[in-house]
């Protein structure tokens, strides 16, 4: 008998979105990180986010925006569907 954990493969989707040489570094450890992890990855989209700004400028301001609006809905249509 042996103490090592064998853990399921990864899924097709996981492996190639990981594989994204930009966000791919930060989404594997926001994913197998310590505490911390999921603040920095938070930090680093909003610095990504400054930086899409100052490149592209309103347009990058506004994608971003654009790409939060639905999440926000759907985050709270979650707390209005799924609350006691």
């Amino acid at each position: 008998m042996s103490d090592t954990v064998q853990s399921a493969p990864r899924p097709l989707w996981v492996k190639l979105l990981f594989a994204f040489s930009l966000i791919g570094p930060l989404l594997k450890d926001a994913k197998i990180g310590g505490d911390t992890a999921v603040a920095f990855f938070a930090l680093n989209m909003v610095l990504l986010w400054v930086i899409a700004g100052f490149v592209f400028g309103m347009a990058g301001v506004l994608a971003g925006a654009y790409v939060l609006v639905p999440l926000v809905f759907a985050w709270i249509l979650g707390i209005m569907l799924f609350s006691s």
